[in-house]
């Protein structure tokens, strides 16, 4: 397992942009002795495949893939967990998301991973394509999704720690698509509280981003709720931030529930 204070590779590139595509081409096109080193270089590889995948690029993320051998990612190791992940990846945003390779990949990812960071990572999307399915050795009632949450709330590594934001907002959505909009606030307000640690930590565009994410979020439950104008009442802050169309979305529908004219 990584170590408390092991901050994945290339971290802090994903913390710059959302698809630092050009970012990860400058680095394995530089040839200067701070060169990548060629296990470096596997794994920048994967995560250029992850921009082009995000990029809608899917046939170029695939060849991204493939060109790297298999005797460069031997089994175990963090460039073939990576590249099983970012496989994964592609194939479920290009429509394969129930196909069984898609599955194969983050399975493998999962047993394959040797750092919590990893595992909670191909737990995750487990969970995204499969959320009422388990680990073959899970406890009753558990799912990917409460299993990725126990590994990544007993971490030593806060870079693991963080995945549970990013788990427990997708548990609430799901929740707000099961009609239980109570559920889904608490689970937002734990994902807030866990987002806003990592910004006042760290005012990174991307801890920035996720902040303001999960407090639009947690208005969204209010309103879900009925607490009305305590949704309006972050709907403004955030405005006054960023005038953005989520957020004037939202006014739009708060305003006539609370009696509020233009």
């Amino acid at each position: 397992m990584a170590s408390a204070t092991s901050i994945p590779l290339f971290h802090s590139i994903w913390q710059e942009q959302d698809i630092p595509t050009a970012l990860f081409e400058a680095l394995l096109n530089d040839e200067t002795p701070n060169a990548l080193s060629p296990s470096e270089r596997v794994e920048a590889l994967t995560q250029l495949a992850r921009c082009q995948g995000l990029s809608s690029q899917f046939d170029t993320a695939h060849l991204t893939l493939d060109s790297i051998p298999a005797k460069d990612r031997p089994a175990g190791s963090t460039a073939q967990v990576r590249w099983l992940l970012e496989k994964g990846r592609v194939l479920r945003s290009s429509g394969k998301s129930q196909d069984p390779e898609t599955r194969a990949c983050f399975l493998a990812a999962y047993n394959e991973a040797k750092e919590d960071f990893f595992k909670v990572d191909a737990a995750h999307m487990l969970a995204i394509i499969d959320p009422t399915g388990a680990p073959t050795d899970a406890a009753p009632g558990e799912t990917w999704t409460s299993g990725a949450l126990k590994i990544s709330q007993a971490s030593a590594n806060p870079n693991t720690q963080m995945w549970a934001a990013s788990l427990l907002h997708n548990s609430a959505w799901d929740s707000m698509d099961a009609g239980k909009p109570q559920d889904a606030l608490a689970q937002f307000k734990g994902a807030l509280e866990l987002r806003k640690r990592a910004f006042q930590q760290d005012p990174s565009p991307k801890n920035r981003q996720t902040y303001r994410i999960s407090r639009w979020a947690v208005a969204r439950a209010l309103r879900e709720c009925g607490e009305n104008k305590d949704a309006f009442d972050i709907q403004q802050t955030l405005w006054t931030e960023a005038q953005t169309g989520p957020v004037q979305d939202e006014i739009a529908i708060l305003k006539p529930l609370l009696g509020i004219v233009d």
